[in-house]
This record gives C-alpha cells, sequence and structure tokens, in this order.
C-alpha cells in the first residue's frame, strides 16, 4: 500500500505543486527581464535625447556669438558667414533628435540665419529676428530637457 501511494504521489499528472512553482519562476523571471529591457531601451533613449540637446545648446551659444560679432562687433568677414552656416545647419539637423518641437524651433532657427545673416550689421531687425529665434531654440531644448527626468 505504501508503495502505491509513493508511486501515485511521483505519478506525472499529479504533481502540480511543482509544476505550478516552475511555471511562477518563469513568470517572474519572464516578467523581470521585459522590465529590465524597457528600462535600459528608455535610460538610452534619454541619454541621447540629452546628449543631442546639450550639442544643441552649444551651437545655439555659439551661433548666437557669431551674430553678436557680425552685428555689434562689425566682424563682415567671410569666415565668420561660413561658421555662421555650418552652426545653423548642425542646428537644424540636431533639433530632430531632441524632439518634435525642437526640431521646429531648429528649423526657424536656421530660416532667421538664412533670412537675415547677409543682413547682420546693416539694421537691427536681422540681429533681433535671430537671436529671438535662438532664444525660442534654448527655451525649448531647456523644457525638453525638463521633461527627461
Amino acid at each position: 500500500m505504501r508503495a502505491a501511494r509513493a508511486i501515485a504521489r511521483t505519478t506525472p499528472g499529479r504533481d502540480w505543486s511543482g509544476r505550478l512553482l516552475a511555471l511562477l519562476s518563469l513568470a517572474v523571471a519572464l516578467a523581470g527581464l521585459g522590465y529590465n529591457t524597457w528600462r535600459n531601451e528608455t535610460t538610452e533613449s534619454h541619454r541621447n535625447v540629452r546628449q543631442a540637446a546639450f550639442v544643441l545648446l552649444e551651437q545655439a551659444g555659439q551661433l548666437q556669438q557669431i551674430v553678436d560679432n557680425r552685428h555689434y562687433g562689425g566682424d563682415r568677414s567671410a569666415m565668420t558667414h561660413i561658421d555662421g552656416w555650418g552652426k545653423a545647419a548642425l542646428i537644424r539637423d540636431l533639433g530632430a533628435l531632441v524632439s518634435p518641437a525642437s526640431a521646429r524651433a531648429a528649423r526657424e532657427a536656421f530660416d532667421a540665419w538664412a533670412t537675415h545673416a547677409d543682413h547682420l550689421g546693416d539694421d537691427d531687425t536681422a540681429e533681433a529676428a535671430i537671436s529671438a529665434a535662438l532664444n525660442e531654440l534654448r527655451m525649448q531644448v531647456l523644457a525638453d530637457l525638463a521633461r527627461l527626468r
């Protein structure tokens, strides 16, 4: 009789407690793996946005210096004009990596440079338009960075 009970306990169809524990362990492991993967992807995405945002802020500051040098300092050299175009193009391209709102602001800053760069030093509206667009871009990028928490 004892042997029959021992065999009945080890019969594959009757040992649900071990199988249930194994299935529960598998479910917990898969849930943990899924969460860890999601968290790693989110962290990497935020890291990429932060890096692009910092470069964008740096380039916007450098373009503002070029605008000020050309307008207030009278530096009308071809080199500052060429440097400005390079920075404006980089700003336009990096904006898309931060957010759609930053992409729009970066495009507007590029358009302001394209429209008014040749008039810097001639009238104050050119400097004001480019500076306003760059300031709007900086504010948008800073707002995007604040949302990454």
